[in-house]
């Protein structure tokens, strides 16, 4: 019953691309979150799993962005890592438990995370400041839990993230130094 409020909630408050007024947020909310394009990559999806849609949603982020570098947990269905190695122009790197540790940060770095790392606050606001200004963080789940989705308002509040989205089933963080600070809801 509390999922099915905090959507509703997410819902009333949410906006599709007519409430954005960034250009940057309304090009990637036209052409990467509702692009209609049938993307080859979908037919290597299992259609029938439940994060087929997201699958999906994900493998038009990796195509819209052609990130440099792509880090994300060595545990995660079939479909997500399909859907995070479907750009072969990316160097995709699998981490198992610290992302934070020893990496070389590039410029356009991609970095997706299952659920936020709670116990892992300090490293994971060194990774917020050593992002590039065109990484991007992507966190699903962050709202598994209240005490998720108070650090999630705490990462968004962080001076280096100019912009954050949430799409109630991902939140992504954007560092562009280009950019006002700004904070997005927006149906997916």
């Amino acid at each position: 019953m509390r999922k099915l409020w905090l959507y509703l909630m997410f819902w009333w408050r949410s906006t599709n691309q007519h409430g954005i007024h960034s250009p940057f947020v309304f090009a990637m909310v036209t052409k990467c979150f509702y692009s209609k394009k049938n993307e080859t990559i979908y037919s290597k999806l299992d259609n029938k799993s439940k994060d087929f849609k997201r699958a999906k949603f994900l493998c038009r982020f990796v195509k819209y962005f052609n990130f440099k570098t792509i880090y994300y947990p060595q545990h995660l269905s079939k479909n997500f890592k399909i859907a995070l190695s479907s750009n072969p122009d990316s160097v995709v790197k699998i981490y198992s438990e610290n992302v934070t540790h020893k990496l070389s940060f590039s410029k356009k770095d991609f970095f997706f995370f299952k659920s936020l790392p709670l116990n892992q606050v300090e490293e994971f606001n060194q990774l917020l400041e050593q992002c590039g200004n065109d990484s991007i963080v992507m966190i699903e789940d962050f709202r598994l839990c209240p005490r998720q989705f108070q650090y999630w308002k705490y990462l968004k509040s962080n001076p280096n993230v100019r912009v954050s989205i949430d799409t109630y089933f991902f939140g992504i963080l954007c560092f562009r130094k280009e950019q006002n600070k700004e904070h997005f809801t927006i149906r997916l």
